[in-house]
């Protein structure tokens, strides 16, 4: 995956925004980057981090997201959202709670892990680990 991050390598932007990822302070928001190129981008920053959220508007796009972020990262996992509405609920069955709780799992047994969720699935409340 080195081959990949070569050309981010390249751009001096790209040192700087590392440099402040790395440190911690603040936000970074970036612009200029078409859909194809933002998964790239996001996992050229976050390399070498052990744990990674990435958080989109909605079910559908963290779908999207994480079926194309499994070409760049092998360790990630799709939180989806509580389905709010009943009769898909009943469609999908256990499907969602399987789901969620196999994020839940690789967050506790992994070192190195990428979620991918919704606005809505940072929202659910979970119980303390006590």
């Amino acid at each position: 995956m080195q081959a990949l991050l070569a050309p981010l390598k390249e751009l001096a932007e790209y040192d700087e925004v590392r440099k402040i990822v790395r440190q911690g302070k603040g936000t970074v928001a970036l612009s200029g980057c078409v859909d194809s190129q933002k998964l790239h981008m996001i996992y050229g920053l976050s390399d070498g981090l052990k744990y990674k959220v990435i958080v989109t508007y909605n079910d559908l796009k963290a779908k999207e997201i994480y079926e194309e972020y499994r070409f760049y990262d092998r360790n990630v996992m799709l939180y989806p959202a509580k389905d709010l509405i009943f009769f898909q609920a009943d469609i999908q069955g256990n499907l969602l709670i399987r789901q969620r709780m196999c994020a839940v799992k690789a967050l506790l047994e992994q070192k190195e892990l990428t979620v991918v969720t919704s606005i809505d699935g940072c929202m659910d409340y979970l119980m303390p680990l006590e």
